[in-house]
């Protein structure tokens, strides 16, 4: 019969360090993919109001040319 011999508790010790290293470092990595995803929804909200912003200013020079038009055609 084959017994398996049981890690002693230097082998747990290090094993444990091991799994709370890798939990950590999860952590580590989910609040940067947090982090990147907040920033990326934020400069996403920038861009479509910097869009819209442009669009109104669009209109508006067309506008404004289309008085001057009207006005330098007296």
């Amino acid at each position: 019969m084959h017994t398996r011999a049981m890690p002693d508790d230097t082998e747990h010790d290090a094993l444990r360090e091991q799994v709370e290293q890798h939990e950590r470092r999860i952590t580590e990595l989910e609040i940067d993919a947090a982090f990147r995803r907040q920033t990326s929804d934020d400069l996403d909200e920038v861009l479509r109001e910097q869009g819209r912003r442009l669009a109104q200013l669009e209109r508006r020079v067309a506008e404004l040319v289309g008085q001057l038009d009207l006005v330098a055609d007296d």
